[in-house]
């Protein structure tokens, strides 16, 4: 890995650029309020989704009331619903996505005497697809875009000084709870993760478009709050496997230095044993290990094929690193090859750590004098602004003998240190 290529950093920059500000949040589209026939349209749906439901409070229970689905075929999809008191309850299921684009008819409420929806509540969308699947749950809906709004808010900019709050696409591992899809600059917004059985709240954050993020507060039994800014925000969440108990590593003892950073690594899921009972942290770490971390880091997304010619299918890494390559992470050597085996030296974790912030839209703009260390001249050129972000951010410090080794090998140890900074001091979590 001698340079970074201009291609790949454009694609890191446009990824960086491209996740806070197109935040959108689902809303419902009511044609006919106020009469005995309405449409309802779910709107500003900004990912797949294969069910549904929705409860609808109407303002008084009219006779005869029914609703018809739309666009659902049979053999594909199945609609139901349920009215209880002033409640309906509208359930869609299907074997392929049902909206399309971000919108989904979900179909027409008819009844004896003229209604209005007064409310909205207890959105649920499931997105489940061969690659990813994803719950998320809103208890209060904006109402907005008919011939009238109810309460709840507005619809997608319907009424000045709204904004979206929606979710970040790809959590796995359990579903969040949303207490509202739009609000105003001030309202307090409450989330509440949800893990899945086995699986624990490993981070959670919200974000605005400028990608500034929102102070929460930790309210409890997996529910946070945040006060609403003047812009669209995103809320993250991401999930881990709850492994509890003490370490099963016979060669991490609680008086070494780097115990504390194994204990957080494989609580996380992050980095787990060389065997059994042993983690190796005297060991050197391969680029290919430290690309799968920082792929499991990511929830493991879906990844196609790698372009590496030694980047076989079927390894421990290669889905990893044809992630990594496509998303500008890391690129390969000179002659097209990656080298998954061959031992990582400092400047290259760096550097990828580096190309991950950016791909992650993190600020890496501040820079360390590295002057001072005597062996500074030795960071390879590609290395010289990651190295010096990473020293900054103390990610990277430098050795006993004040060098700071950039094409020395980074071991298990010290790979575990760093990626423990990365997480707490760099991601926030």
């Amino acid at each position: 890995m001698k340079r970074i290529l201009s291609l790949f950093l454009a694609v890191v920059l446009a990824a960086a650029l491209v996740h806070p500000a197109a935040a959108a949040s689902p809303w419902v589209q009511i044609s006919g309020q106020g009469t005995d026939s309405q449409q309802i349209t779910l709107q500003g749906l900004s990912q797949r989704y294969t069910d549904v439901q929705i409860t609808l409070n109407l303002n008084s229970a009219p006779g005869g009331i029914d609703f018809v689905s739309a666009g659902v075929d049979d053999e594909q999809a199945h609609a139901t619903y349920r009215l209880d008191g002033n409640s309906l309850t509208i359930y869609m299921t299907s074997k392929v996505i049902l909206n399309q684009g971000s919108s989904l008819t979900l179909g027409t409420l008819t009844a004896n005497g003229n209604f209005t929806v007064a409310s909205v509540s207890g959105l649920k969308l499931l997105n489940v697809g061969a690659n990813d699947t994803q719950s998320v749950i809103y208890n209060g809906v904006s109402i907005g875009g008919g011939t009238g709004s109810g309460t709840g808010g507005p619809g997608a900019g319907a009424v000045e000084g709204y904004y979206p709050v929606s979710a970040a696409p790809g959590i796995s591992g359990g579903s969040i709870q949303i207490s509202v899809t739009h609000a105003q600059r001030g309202d307090t917004v409450t989330v509440t993760a949800l893990p899945d059985s086995g699986r624990r709240l490993d981070a959670i954050s919200v974000t605005d478009t400028a990608g500034r993020r929102a102070a929460m507060t930790n309210l409890g039994d997996g529910a946070w709050s945040f006060v609403m800014p003047a812009s669209a925000v995103t809320v993250s969440a991401s999930f881990v496997s709850d492994q509890s108990g003490p370490l099963p590593f016979t060669d991490v003892a609680q008086s070494d230095w780097y115990w504390e950073y194994v204990d957080y690594v494989y609580r996380a899921g992050l980095m787990s044993g060389t065997g059994d009972t042993t983690f190796s942290p005297s060991t050197a770490t391969t680029r290919g290990m430290v690309v799968t971390i920082l792929y499991r880091y990511e929830g493991s997304p879906a990844a196609g094929a790698s372009t590496f010619p030694d980047v076989a299918a079927g390894q421990y890494y290669s889905s990893a690193v044809s992630w990594a390559s496509a998303s500008g992470v890391v690129s390969g050597y000179e002659d097209g090859l990656f080298r998954p085996n061959q031992v990582i030296t400092r400047e290259q974790m760096a550097a990828i750590l580096y190309r991950y912030a950016q791909y992650k839209g993190i600020n890496v703009s501040g820079r360390a004098d590295l002057s001072s260390y005597s062996d500074a001249d030795w960071i390879s050129p590609y290395a010289a602004g990651p190295m010096a972000w990473a020293n900054y951010a103390g990610l990277i410090s430098g050795m006993e003998n004040h060098t700071l080794q950039p094409g020395g090998s980074a071991t298990r140890a010290q790979v575990a240190a760093i990626l423990m900074r990365f997480c707490k001091n760099i991601a926030g979590r």
